[in-house]
């Protein structure tokens, strides 16, 4: 029979060794508070607890054991309609004498995480789940006691940090449900399931990798994208140019940089200014090819007369700039018409 992960995390829960009696009355006291329910006969009053997995059954057997009860003294009861449902009666004088009760939450669960961390384990098995981290990241603990999940979120945020929220389920029931993947790790740490924190945190660590990756990847493209629109638009407005007047009728160092783009149409600015002897700078190569984007544009909405030089007309191609305001500075910004390589 295979079972899911949320049985595996409580198989694992009923397991883990108790190490006082605190700890096992704190541990009593959230399968009580989770599945408890008081009934009063004739002869005496009972605590019935019902649990829909066996393992929890023996691990409530074994804690009452622990904690110096005989087990004769109790009742256990299998549903024959429901095979997985096991009802354990409780005599309430028992649990008086333990001091452990049924209505309220144990004083001393904020003395100490351990015992926090052993509430929550009852709590939890009793009637709590999670999700498989394969699938999504979803922890939770469903309870007719709305004050009882208020109180373990305020504990568990001002203790462990741990973001959870409190919502309405039907009528009467509540639900904490927590959904960020490191704190149900560290949940599970806290209730002792080492073995399936560690499956927890290697799982999400996958994930947080594989999400980093595919970020670094979708920049990667996207800039390269950007960077061949922009080289795209160059070659265009080169090819203007050498139409209209021809590249010869260029200055020489603005006719160098059209050259070098159209023999090398794949390189980014930092590796085409490299090409030149001696080497250019960034900046430089991004101003003469900025000063021929101006050129081509204008080439090629108006008509160049023989009365117009190439270099009169550069001139007039100043750079126009922008004044942009800040809280602390005053700054520029030249408004161009090439959007520059992103290497």
């Amino acid at each position: 029979m295979r079972y899911t992960f949320s049985e595996e995390v409580k198989g694992e829960l009923c397991q883990v060794e108790v190490l006082s009696s605190e700890e096992a009355g704190a541990e009593l006291a959230g399968y009580l508070k989770g599945r408890g329910l008081i009934v009063k006969s004739n002869l005496d009053s009972y605590v019935t607890l019902e649990v829909g997995f066996i393992p929890a059954a023996r691990r409530v057997m074994n804690l009452l054991h622990f904690l110096g009860i005989d087990k004769k003294r109790l009742t256990l009861l299998k549903n024959r309609m429901k095979r997985k449902r096991v009802q354990i009666f409780v005599p309430l004088s028992i649990l008086e004498k333990l001091e452990i009760s049924v209505i309220e939450v144990p004083r001393f669960l904020g003395d100490d995480i351990g015992f926090l961390g052993a509430f929550l384990r009852g709590l939890f098995v009793s009637c709590g789940s999670v999700t498989d981290p394969a699938k999504h990241y979803h922890f939770e603990i469903v309870s007719q006691n709305e004050e009882l999940l208020r109180y373990l979120d305020h504990t568990l945020a001002e203790y462990m940090g741990i973001s959870g929220n409190v919502t309405k389920m039907g009528n009467y029931a509540h639900r904490y449900f927590v959904k960020r993947g490191k704190d149900i790790q560290e949940l599970l740490e806290l209730m002792g399931a080492q073995r399936s924190a560690a499956h927890f945190e290697k799982i999400v660590s996958s994930r947080e990798i594989k999400c980093d990756i595919n970020r670094s990847l979708n920049f990667i493209s996207a800039n390269a994208k950007r960077s061949g629109e922009s080289t795209a638009r160059q070659i265009a407005m080169i090819n203007i140019i050498k139409e209209k007047i021809g590249l010869e009728q260029l200055p020489e160092e603005l006719r160098k940089v059209a050259i070098t783009r159209l023999e090398y149409v794949d390189l980014p600015l930092s590796e085409l200014a490299q090409q030149f002897d001696p080497p250019l700078s960034k900046t430089m190569v991004y101003t003469r090819l900025r000063k021929l984007m101006q050129l081509a544009e204008y080439l090629e909405n108006n008509f160049l007369d023989d009365s117009q030089s190439i270099d009169e007309l550069l001139n007039k191609f100043g750079s126009v700039r922008t004044r942009r305001k800040s809280n602390n500075c005053d700054c520029t910004q030249e408004n161009v018409a090439l959007q520059l390589d992103q290497d």
